[in-house]
């Protein structure tokens, strides 16, 4: 049998489709919609598993699972023709005596079933991918998303449809990329939600069927973030009055040392502790002078450069670091903080408060033990002649 000039350039049309959609119902949708160019077909309609997808003209009513194979409503012909378990495709026509053309048919069943099989695979692929709680993007081995599970909708927000076909680069960055596939497996990386907010994870990039596919599991981190964060603080800074802690002071100092000599810049440092603190503790109690410590610490730093450093020493002592400054500068930095301190307030009351200070600026010889020793002497020298007036 010749067949027909259109049924030709449909058989070649439904041939070159591939890949045909994003999904499996649009690429059902194109398949049918190909079909539909052929000559005195009405519509098609596909029923899978309850769901239905139709083009062209189709019976109001009109029930596939009570349908025969064959038969006529009104004046509009069908054949229903089963393609997979639970799924049917029915052909809608007018004209008496024509006959569906077998070959297109054929090629048409062919590609349903074919998009079938994907279609399950991929929901088994879904099954397993939902069921842990990383986001998992299956890769082609340019980077382009195959498919994505659940979790990459739910947690980050990037809609399923708006992913599928883009190179994964696109959301994670293309050096993020190229380091995942050149220079490792594994990255820690910070990416943006859909409604703005961070997500940290840990990215694993796992070769399929010898590097023909990807597997790239995004692990959510940000609790572990959060809880390293934790531990930094704890161990950079002082709990009780939030500037940093002896550790933190001591680290830092060295490695400013280093920079001092290397590049001849001055370097002061600055020691204080506050009058009669053991008088505060024993007269107000222990909450009092904790909160008298975090004003001290509070007025320390705004009174201070950005570039320069406060540190709890311990007990009532602070350390200032005052990198590129003179020890005139460091007075004047203390007469500052000495008027700001006697305006001070606790608990919501006047309470003017005295600091005794020692200032000493890094001379390029004295170690880092000689210079607390010369700045802890000078305070307490000031101290002593406060004492003795």
């Amino acid at each position: 049998m010749r067949v027909h000039k259109a049924q030709r350039e449909v058989i070649r049309e439904l041939v070159r489709l591939s890949p045909f959609g994003k999904s499996w119902e649009e690429s059902v949708r194109k398949l049918l919609g190909c079909v539909l160019r052929i000559p005195d077909v009405l519509g098609l309609l596909y029923v899978r598993e309850g769901q239905t997808i139709g083009v062209g003209e189709l019976p109001l009513s009109f029930s596939v699972e009570s349908a025969p194979r064959r038969g006529k409503i009104g004046f509009v012909r069908f054949r229903k023709v089963p393609v997979a378990p639970g799924a049917y495709l029915v052909v809608f026509w007018k004209k008496d005596g024509w006959v569906f053309p077998s070959l297109v048919l054929s090629l048409l069943i062919v590609l349903l079933r074919f998009l079938e099989s994907l279609e399950n695979e991929r929901r088994q692929r879904l099954f397993l991918l939902n069921g842990t709680t990383d986001f998992l993007f299956f890769l082609d081995k340019e980077g382009r998303v195959l498919e994505v599970n659940t979790r990459v909708e739910a947690i980050l927000g990037w809609k399923r449809e708006s992913i599928l076909g883009k190179r994964v680069a696109e959301f994670i960055g293309e050096d993020a990329w190229w380091i995942l596939q050149n220079n490792g497996t594994r990255m820690e990386l910070a990416l943006w939600g859909a409604s703005g907010h961070l997500v940290h994870v840990e990215a694993v990039l796992t070769p399929l069927e010898g590097a023909s596919f990807f597997l790239l599991a995004l692990r959510d981190i940000g609790e572990r973030k959060r809880y390293e964060a934790v531990l930094l603080r704890f161990a950079l800074y002082d709990q009780l009055t939030e500037v940093y802690n002896r550790r933190f002071l001591e680290e830092y100092l060295r490695k400013e040392l280093e920079r001092t000599r290397r590049e001849g810049y001055p370097l002061t440092l600055i020691m204080l502790d506050i009058d009669s603190f053991k008088a505060i503790n024993d007269r107000y109690g222990h909450v009092f002078g904790d909160e008298v410590l975090r004003m001290v610490a509070r007025v320390l730093q705004e009174s201070l450069r950005s570039s320069d450093v406060v540190a709890r020493y311990g007990g009532d002592e602070f350390v200032l670091v005052l990198p590129r400054a003179k020890e005139e500068d460091a007075h004047k930095v203390m007469d500052r903080v000495s008027r700001n301190l006697r305006g001070a307030q606790v608990m919501g009351e006047p309470f003017p408060i005295r600091v005794s200070y020692g200032v000493c600026s890094w001379d390029g010889q004295k170690t880092l033990s000689e210079l607390f020793q010369e700045i802890d002497q000078r305070m307490y020298e000031m101290k002593k002649q406060r004492s003795d007036a």
